[in-house]
């Protein structure tokens, strides 16, 4: 009786994970991957060759090496499970992460960090020394990101030195009175832009700071601090970045740039947005499904102050909310049918609508994992002589 209940338990648990498989494609991922590694009763219904086939087949390498090797030896499928791992499964992981290993040292070597750091993750999918590939992959992660950040202070910096070099710009010179109404409009109006952005900076870097990015949000405090010095919240603002900064990252020093440093105007793309922008183009391109060329105008239209701008730009955000959330359904739906060409053409573009969205981008990157996963499986030219162990999983 005891053995009838369990087989009922371990075929509802089948059923429900099934169910999942259509909800939450990650979620599965998880809940199959922890049955595994717990060695769960439910696994020897789940356990079969063809299933450990079929997971090899679709790119999951790992996953169909874990369920071999959480084969109970009573198993009917125990022998010849343990014959595809050595012959099949093992020699092709092997192929696989030397691709991924090759391909990391040489975007290393060009100092292609974001490259780099894309390969060892993916080389950290398919060994089974994962804390080796996620310390490399972390290292060019540091790389990356202390790139970004002297670029972008530097940028900051020059931005700033110009907008300040304009101090006395509206000063009325001699021969006009102090008093000028124009030049005292002008300058208010100068000094009005400076104070935007400077409250700008001061909310992206606290911004920055909750999203655990405290070397951008240094580049927002410096800049605030720059345009307001001595205020106590920077300060205080200033002290809780430099507290949150990894000793990986350095801060680089201020260099002396003249008055006369020259920084690139930001261009509009070509064709896509006009230099006016009015209420019907921005009704246009929602009607014509392009909420993304919407989102871009109404931005222009809010910063012109159109006639009821902020009511069309939450119009425009609530759609693009919805679209996202359903194109993520489908490529979930997609993914749970192993389309898996389908499931990353919906994700992409959920993520464009919402770059926001961790949760898409998350799924999108598992999603071209096994694709470049399978892509590597259907090579032909990897199937060579067997590779040993390489030095990094020893």
């Amino acid at each position: 009786m005891y053995k009838v209940i369990l087989r009922v338990m371990c075929v509802l648990s089948l059923l429900l994970l099934l169910v999942a498989c259509q909800t939450n494609v990650i979620g599965l991922d998880k809940t199959v991957d922890k049955l595994i590694k717990t060695g769960s009763e439910a696994l020897r219904f789940m356990n079969t060759l063809v299933i450990i086939q079929r997971d090899f087949e679709h790119g999951r390498i790992m996953r169909a090496r874990a369920r071999v090797l959480a084969m109970p030896t009573d198993h009917q499928d125990y022998m010849q499970s343990h014959r595809f791992l050595e012959q099949t499964i093992e020699p092709v992981r092997r192929r696989v992460f030397v691709h991924y290993l090759r391909t990391a040292k040489k975007h290393e070597r060009q100092k292609k960090w974001a490259a780099a750091m894309w390969a060892y993750d993916q080389a950290k999918a398919v060994t089974i020394k994962p804390v080796k590939m996620e310390k490399k992959r972390a290292q060019m992660e540091w790389n990356m990101r202390q790139l970004r950040f002297e670029k972008l202070l530097r940028q900051r910096r020059q931005e700033d030195a110009r907008l300040l070099s304009d101090v006395h710009a509206y000063d009325a010179p001699q021969g006009v009175d102090p008093n000028d109404d124009v030049y005292g409009r002008l300058r208010e109006f100068y000094h009005d832009a400076l104070h935007h952005r400077a409250r700008v900076a001061f909310r992206e870097a606290k911004r920055f700071l909750r999203k655990k990015l405290p070397e951008i949000a240094y580049v927002e405090i410096e800049s605030y601090m720059r345009l307001n010095p001595g205020t106590a919240q920077g300060k205080k603002t200033l002290a809780a970045i430099r507290q949150n900064m990894p000793s990986a990252l350095s801060i680089p020093a201020l260099p002396k740039l003249g008055t006369k440093q020259i920084v690139a105007a930001a261009r509009l793309p070509k064709g896509i947005l006009p230099r006016e922008v009015n209420a019907k183009q921005i009704t246009a391109a929602m009607q014509s499904g392009d909420l993304i060329k919407a989102s871009q105008l109404a931005q222009m239209y809010r910063r012109h102050d159109g006639k009821g701008a902020e009511a069309l730009w939450g119009k425009i955000q609530a759609a693009m909310n919805r679209k996202a959330a359903a194109l993520f359904s489908q490529g979930s739906a997609a993914f749970g049918k192993e389309d898996l060409q389908q499931a990353i053409g919906y994700w992409q573009a959920a993520a464009a609508l919402r770059p926001d969205k961790s949760e898409y981008h998350e799924a999108l990157r598992r999603a071209n994992q096994l694709q470049e996963r399978l892509n590597l499986l259907r090579d032909k030219s990897l199937e060579h002589k067997p590779i040993g162990l390489m030095p990094e999983e020893k």
